[in-house]
């Protein structure tokens, strides 16, 4: 695996206390966004910051676990993944845990998230919102200034600010931007908010060597997302170019499901011209272009696939 030794790392950060202590006769994980009793919270939970840092809650019916995370085909598959592979580890150590072989998903739809989306309070954004930035915007407060974050403690907080009399808001998530999650976003924004303009600032992942984490930005108009490759127009290429050209790196995209596919073979597999990798970018951009609206990325590369660093997927938390 492309982790290598932090494989073991990065499930143990992610897996439900209640998945650690005792065996259940399966364990089976559900597209639910739920935080209230009988639901009980992950420990694993980081506070200390606002937004993607809640994490799947788990609900135990008759010794079986339910995992409960919001739902997204991409982000119930990953979170099973998860659970599969740290039961596996622990098995091979000796220790006595339910067989990972008892582990189960009951796929969402994009309905279902449709339907998570719709319920929850990001109905309450304010109208008249030109420009949507998404992901790590608690990290721009060089653009928001000082922020009591807006959406009475539902999964998401926003705050809106005028920019040469546009309405910028700028969103966060208290959950994950997971995979295909990202996408009905958007999508969401456009069709029920009249936004026109979706930036995305997060994370992603390099395939290349010689690039070393924390580095260098990312950007660019092309994105892989299964058999389809989807182009855009980047909004943000004059501002790079007048102020952040040294820093950013221009490349093509290519979307993955779950972090825990990226094995040695699949990297030797990418097609040539892939720069980046991430699970959220191409589906926010193929949803931008099918509801006609603007999309761009700028991402701080955390990770290189290609070859070992200190910084990697386990520790970028």
């Amino acid at each position: 695996h492309t982790m290598s030794t932090f494989l073991d790392r990065y499930p143990n950060l992610e897996v439900h206390q209640a998945l650690k202590s005792r065996v259940y006769t399966g364990v089976t994980v559900i597209g639910v966004y739920r935080r209230t009793h009988p639901s009980v919270v992950s420990k694993t939970e980081r506070r200390d910051k606002p937004f993607n840092w809640q994490r799947p809650t788990a609900q135990v019916v008759r010794n079986h676990i339910f995992i409960e995370c919001f739902p997204g085909k991409d982000h119930v598959e990953h979170q099973a993944e998860i659970i599969s592979t740290y039961l596996r580890e622990k098995q091979q150590q000796g220790q006595i845990l339910t067989p990972p072989s008892h582990v189960s998903f009951a796929p969402s739809s994009s309905s279902d998230t449709r339907r998570a989306l719709e319920r929850s309070n990001l109905t309450q954004l304010p109208k008249g919102v030109h420009t949507v930035v998404l992901g790590l915007v608690h990290r721009l407060d060089q653009l928001t200034g000082p922020v009591s974050w807006d959406g009475d403690g539902g999964c998401f907080g926003w705050t809106v600010r005028q920019f040469n009399n546009r309405s910028v808001a700028f969103i966060g998530f208290r959950p994950s931007f997971w995979g295909d999650i990202s996408g009905e976003i958007v999508r969401l924004l456009a069709s029920k908010h009249g936004v026109r303009e979706v930036l995305y600032v997060g994370k992603l992942v390099s395939v290349r060597k010689g690039v070393t984490p924390n580095t260098q930005l990312a950007t660019g108009t092309k994105s892989l997302v299964g058999d389809k490759v989807v182009v855009w127009e980047n909004v943000l290429d004059d501002s790079i170019g007048r102020y952040a050209a040294t820093c950013v790196t221009e490349g093509t995209h290519m979307s993955v499901g779950g972090i825990l596919h990226d094995t040695e073979d699949w990297l030797a597999k990418l097609p040539k011209n892939v720069a980046f990798v991430d699970p959220e970018t191409g589906l926010m951009a193929q949803a931008a272009k099918e509801s006609g609206i603007r999309f761009s990325y700028l991402h701080i590369i955390s990770d290189n696939l290609a070859e070992n660093n200190e910084g990697d997927l386990s520790n970028e938390r």
